[in-house]
């Protein structure tokens, strides 16, 4: 979740200006109780400090949610002068970015003042730097931020993959040991793999894809990757079933795509009819995409907010998200409005029992 990652560094510049209380509503996740509040703000018609932070306060909830055309009508309330903090800057590149306008993002990200005071923002120039194929640039970044031990699990990811497009296997290599010790993910194994295949030692490469299948049966990419260090290996046999099993997971993948091409052309098609949202939403979440669930999902919600379908969309996807607080808020939300909604009830005590800690 790129954009809700990287707000939990902006939200630590937020503060000045802000309604009081509203912070305690955004770090617990309550975004519609945050947004009631600052909207009131906002109506009360003040000016100065509080309509500008109460603004700017405004579309970072949205952006967090997601939302990136309430984000961008959000930052229309600020002055030209409240658009030049790191804050709004932020949340304009967030906001380019979305509409396809990449370039321009990039610029004001690397413009962006106070930067070297938010790692978010130059993990995000790198993420964008990376999607154009500039890896040369976004691994100086990312190495910049691993210099600070600001560099997470999604940071360290990145790196790994601008380094073996680099063809540094080597190194690649090094990173994704030290990060798989805590974290041996399906993609860290099919990295591993990648840069053991870069260094031609092909059976430690297909022992790490073999893992990542182990993990993840989808896993397309590490199906296609074990075939092809098996057939380096010399095992014909292998790599046929290897590339048997790929091109089904292959014409499985045509079939997700098409399904999600439809879904969103309903959106587009008719983008105030909230069972449109929730269908995409449920979809994206059946297929492990959590950041489009939740975004659909909050579509849907801003549409018709007493939806328990949408409540419980979101409080599924923020779980598989590892969002494990804001999950619950919204799972008490669903039981709030439909007390005897049992798959809420029990979902809820499982998270509970299960995460209770974290």
């Amino acid at each position: 979740m790129l954009a809700v990652v990287t707000l939990a560094g902006l939200f630590s510049f937020s503060g000045q200006g802000d309604p009081v209380g509203t912070q305690a509503l955004i770090r617990a996740g309550d975004y519609e109780a945050a947004i009631s509040t600052l909207e009131k703000t906002l109506k009360a018609g003040r000016e100065g400090r509080e309509h500008e932070g109460a603004a700017l306060t405004l579309a970072e909830c949205y952006l967090s949610m997601g939302l990136f055309t309430r984000a961008g009508e959000a930052l229309e309330l600020l002055a030209p002068r409240g658009r030049e903090s790191s804050r709004c800057s932020y949340v304009l590149a967030e906001v380019l970015a979305s509409r396809g306008e990449t370039a321009e993002a990039e610029k004001v990200l690397a413009a962006l003042p106070g930067k070297e005071d938010f790692p978010g923002a130059t993990f995000r120039l790198s993420v964008l730097a990376f999607e154009r194929g500039d890896y040369k640039k976004a691994e100086e970044l990312l190495a910049a931020l691993a210099e600070t031990g600001s560099l997470d699990y999604y940071g360290e990811i990145y790196r790994a993959r601008s380094l073996l497009a680099l063809g540094r296997a080597t190194e690649a290599s090094v990173a994704l040991a030290s990060l798989g010790k805590n974290h041996a993910t399906p993609e860290v194994r099919y990295l591993a793999g990648r840069s053991f295949l870069l260094l031609r030692k092909p059976r430690l490469a297909a022992e790490q894809f073999r893992l990542a299948l182990a993990a993840n049966s989808d896993y397309l990419e590490a199906a296609f990757s074990l075939a092809r260090s098996l057939g380096q290996e010399g095992d014909k046999a292998g790599a046929a079933a290897a590339m048997k099993k790929f091109k089904a997971l292959q014409q499985v993948e045509k079939t997700r795509t098409r399904k999600a091409n439809l879904l969103s052309q309903r959106c587009r098609r008719e983008p105030g009819d909230a069972a449109a949202w929730l269908d995409a939403g449920e979809f994206y979440l059946s297929t492990g995409d959590t950041d489009q669930a939740v975004s659909h999902s909050w579509q849907a919600l801003v549409m018709d907010p007493g939806s328990v379908r949408g409540r419980l969309l979101l409080a599924r996807a923020l779980r598989n998200a590892g969002a494990y607080a804001q999950s619950a808020l919204h799972y008490r939300k669903a039981i709030t409005q439909s007390p005897g909604n049992q798959p809420a009830v029990s979902e809820l005590r499982e998270l509970i029992r299960k995460h209770a800690r974290k």
